[in-house]
């Protein structure tokens, strides 16, 4: 396993059922940077939507937090 990989837990994948990626070949891999980065681009994405859409999304998988929204972390 990549150990540069933002899933690498104790040289475990903690996202996929893998214990290892093949050959250190995994599709899923990114840095911890680049995690940091798409997570950003997903909560603004959400944030451009109509606030009706925000507050379904926000019940369904979040527990009816918005975390893409400054201070409600």
């Amino acid at each position: 396993m990549n150990k540069n990989c933002f899933a690498n837990k104790n040289n475990r994948c903690k996202i996929l059922n893998d214990i290892q990626c093949a050959n250190n070949s995994c599709s899923f891999f990114k840095t911890e940077e680049e995690q940091e980065e798409s997570i950003n681009r997903a909560n603004a994405r959400i944030a451009s939507l109509d606030k009706a859409v925000q507050k379904s999304i926000s019940d369904t998988y979040y527990n009816g937090k918005m975390p893409w929204l400054e201070g409600d972390k």
